[in-house]
């Protein structure tokens, strides 16, 4: 690792471009030079956060053997900085601040795929270094490594980490969480969990109290522990409920999970003014706005206190515990963005921004409302996370941590977003990455998994930025079924994978043509899991539209997303979710036949990189091979990759390089520079 001093100097360096506004920058090397590592190895600074009362800072960064490490610097001087814990065969996953002189953390091996991953464990230690100590075990067997620290009793697949706590006491909350069945040889069907008070002196387990209800894993604390609230999903319904002072849980607003109306309503957080914050649909594209609400009477305020045309607003609060206060919002629209309630919070965000142009600047103070210095994360399209800490007496803005030092923001590519048109009239937000030069340019259409998520962000994105610095347009739709834009455009996407879905995916190809973006002859369509499966339908639909595919951990049959057994799909999913959002087996059994990929395999000529990862849970590697089955005999067209360890998706750097690097051979011999286009 750096010494303190050079770390800040690099950072200051990398700030130079969107700071200085200095025109006579030196110039850089071209884009196609950075390699793939940079993008796609372990990241440095992560999981960042002040403590409670402000006078550190933890963090966790990587040790000369790629570990991941956790360290705890001063506020008041960050060359005050201490490694205060470090395994020789483990990585520190999370850490968070018990109070403010103890965190916890979990551990996991990132040498492992996902699937070899599981069974984190929670370990105490203190600010200082201090007092580290087992409190749930490590995968259920001793973690007798590094710093000698012993097995404890508590088994890591029934009791995991819940949240800390605000009331001084030091204590933590444990989930402990119930099964009904055995699924398969990997594992069993949890139905939620129930919250225990831990105390981190003695690591003893006590009952919080109360009859608690089932299928709940979001439990709802106030500022002084204890639970108000919770969110409650059972057979295909949700359920607010919320506990009265005697004990008693009262429903407060139930609908079905895959159909949330107007006046339905969430609730997100307890805040600490004892009140609740809640998101109910708004305006007419139905986008989630942030409600305060009130938890006696079940009843939200008539207007919300954070809202966006367009946007869900996913937001977090930001608060001050000593002053039980709320002081803003933290939210995301097309980028990320803050409300302060807090007039003083306001002005300093001002500040901050005009220290830091260019840059979406993230102000976190500490909990207790009343330190000096503030915790400032900033990014942009073109940058990676980069933290300060601000200093609001003196006016200074102090670097010590990177997510991705050696990127160089100015070899980085800009990401716009806009809103176009699908044929039958519906908004699709769309994100374009586009490279350095003039287009039109040859074009990736990236699409995301999922799909009921937001797969797209304004930020630094490794496979974005990646595929621009080889030359590439990169097209990422939000098709209907996404998130976060609006119930009207999630609801759309019902029963509409191979169909509607993939009509918005190819209408924002053939739009990006139109706006003289993207060479149409030289495009290529290209996602993981759903994004895998709008892959193979996309050639199957568009074959004019796309000269190659990328399929990664795809879904090749819907029928087998039902079929296989041991995928990690759980009997909500299958009995509820499942038919509703995607289909019946019985009811759209034609429909399914229609929108697979295997049963219309003869129609995939174009060539096509398929990968698979051996152990994938969510799309066990059937899905796969029965593809190749089914394919002609002649698969000289086919690319096939199997990472044998691997699960759903890339957890290892070294497979996420491999398969970026294997991506970009591809892509470059189907609509690289060099690459004939196919006759039509």
């Amino acid at each position: 690792m750096k010494t303190r001093s050079n770390l800040a100097a690099a950072l200051l360096a990398a700030l130079a471009w969107p700071t200085a506004g200095n025109t006579a920058a030196p110039p850089v090397a071209p884009p196609s030079t950075v390699p793939a590592a940079d993008f796609f190895n372990y990241a440095g600074t992560t999981n960042v956060s002040i403590s409670p009362d402000g006078r550190a800072v933890a963090l966790l960064v990587r040790n000369t053997a790629g570990r991941r490490q956790l360290a705890v610097l001063d506020t008041s001087d960050v060359s005050k900085f201490k490694i205060v814990a470090s395994f020789a065969e483990f990585d520190i996953a999370r850490a968070h601040w018990a109070d403010s002189k103890t965190l916890v953390f979990s551990l996991r091996d990132e040498t492992e795929s996902a699937f070899g991953q599981q069974g984190a464990g929670l370990y105490a230690v203190g600010a200082d270094g201090d007092g580290l100590r087992p409190l749930i075990n490590f995968r259920g067997k001793n973690t007798e490594t590094g710093t000698m620290i012993k097995s404890h009793s508590l088994d890591p697949y029934i009791y995991t980490f819940g949240q800390t706590l605000h009331d001084d006491s030091g204590d933590i909350v444990i989930s402990h969480w119930s099964k009904t069945t055995v699924l398969h040889t990997y594992g069993s069907e949890w139905t939620g969990n129930a919250p225990m008070r831990m105390s981190l002196s003695s690591g003893v387990l006590s009952d919080i109290g109360g009859k608690w209800p089932d299928h709940v894993d979001d439990w709802l604390f106030d500022g002084t522990g204890h639970v108000r609230a919770a969110m409650q999903d059972k057979d295909g319904q949700t359920t607010l409920l919320v506990r009265d002072d005697a004990g008693e849980w009262h429903a407060r607003s139930h609908f079905p999970s895959a159909h949330r109306g107007a006046d339905d309503v969430v609730l997100e957080e307890i805040g600490a003014d004892g009140q609740g914050y809640a998101t109910k649909l708004h305006g007419e594209e139905g986008a989630e706005a942030l409600y305060r609400y009130d938890l006696a009477t079940g009843k939200a305020d008539a207007e919300p206190i954070v809202s966006v045309k367009g946007f869900d607003v996913g937001s977090t609060l930001v608060e001050d515990y000593k002053a039980h206060k709320v002081l803003g919002v933290h939210y995301e629209a097309d980028a990320a963005g803050t409300v302060w309630f807090d007039p003083d919070m306001k002005a300093l965000q001002a500040k901050v921004d005009a220290r830091l142009p260019g840059l979406i600047n993230r102000i976190d103070p500490a909990d207790c409302g009343c330190a000096q210095r503030v915790l400032v994360t900033s990014h942009s399209d073109h940058q990676p996370p980069l933290f300060f800490l601000y200093d609001r007496g003196n006016d200074t803005l102090t670097p010590f941590g990177s997510a991705r030092i050696k990127i160089n923001p100015r070899q980085m590519a800009d990401t716009d977003f806009f809103r176009i048109k699908a044929r039958d009239g519906h908004d699709l937000p769309v994100y374009v990455t586009k490279p350095h030069g003039k287009g039109p340019w040859p074009t990736v259409v990236l699409v995301h998994g999922g799909p009921s998520l937001r797969g797209w962000h304004w930020r630094w994105d490794d496979e974005s930025q990646f595929l621009a610095s080889r030359g590439y347009l990169v097209v990422k739709p939000e098709f209907r079924g996404s998130e976060g834009y609006g119930a009207a455009l999630e609801s759309a996407g019902h029963k509409q994978w191979g169909l509607k879905m993939q009509d918005d995916i190819a209408d924002a190809t053939v739009w990006a043509a139109q706006q003289g973006l993207e060479d149409p002859k030289r495009t290529c369509i290209m996602g993981g899991s759903y994004g895998g499966y709008a892959t193979l339908m996309g050639l199957v639909r568009y074959p004019d539209l796309y000269r190659c595919g990328v399929a990664a951990s795809a879904v090749t049959d819907i029928n087998l997303m039902y079929d296989i057994g041991w995928s990690d799909a759980g009997s909500q999913a299958k009995n509820y979710a499942m038919p509703e959002m995607i289909g019946d087996q019985v009811a759209d059994a034609e429909q399914l036949k229609a929108t697979s990929p295997i049963l219309q395999a003869s129609r995939i000529t174009r060539p096509l990189l398929l990968a698979h990862g051996g152990v994938d849970r969510r799309v066990p590697i059937a899905h796969a091979t029965k593809l190749l089955s089914a394919l002609d005999a002649n698969k000289a067209h086919v690319t096939w990759i199997e990472y044998k360890d691997e699960a759903h998706g890339w957890y290892k750097p070294e497979t996420r390089i491999g398969y970026y690097e294997e991506v970009q051979k591809f892509l470059d011999a189907n609509i690289g520079p060099g690459a004939t286009a196919p006759a039509q």
